[in-house]
């Protein structure tokens, strides 16, 4: 029974990630990028490239009853750093309820918030990355999310008070 317990715990946490490696290639020093900064200006080179990480994900979520907690983190060769993490709790009688609290996406449109796993194309629309270059800030939204059951399934309701110092 006490092991039973411990795989229960054990099945609460979820560890999911990606690589996605990078190699840019230019034939002039100095040149602009718009991903991963500018090349440095070198001399006695006729061609510049590099490899980088260009995203390094680890995704930790455990889930507990009605609660679940988040933690995404980003490893690159600038170091390691804090997606998103935030809590998110969910009315136990209904289950359409939730109040979630934390560095989170900016609750703006439907791309921002969208999962690079279920996007069309590996990066955002250029208008988001400009307008939204972290895509995340500190912040809480509470959200209705209507049961199948219900004459409103599909519906979404997101209500969402954020810091607005992220981007």
């Amino acid at each position: 029974s006490n092991l039973n317990e411990e795989l229960r715990k054990i099945k609460q946490l979820k560890i999911t990630g990606y690589l996605q490696p990078q190699w840019q290639y230019i034939d002039s020093a100095g040149a602009p990028s718009v991903a991963a900064g500018d090349f440095v200006s070198a001399t006695g080179n006729k061609c510049y490239s590099r490899f980088m990480m260009r995203r390094g994900r680890v995704k930790f979520t455990y889930t507990q009853k009605n609660v679940m907690y988040m933690l995404n983190t980003d490893w690159t060769e600038k170091g390691v750093n804090i997606r998103e993490t935030y809590i998110k709790v969910t009315d136990p009688w209904l289950n359409m309820f939730s109040l979630t609290a934390g560095l989170l996406q900016v609750q703006f449109g439907y791309e921002v918030t969208q999962s690079s796993s279920e996007r069309e194309t590996p990066e955002r629309a250029r208008y988001n990355q400009t307008l939204f270059p972290t895509e995340r800030d500190m912040g809480l939204f509470g959200t209705v999310q209507f049961p199948k059951s219900s004459p409103l399934a599909g519906l979404k309701l997101v209500a969402a008070v954020m810091n607005g110092s992220a981007g």
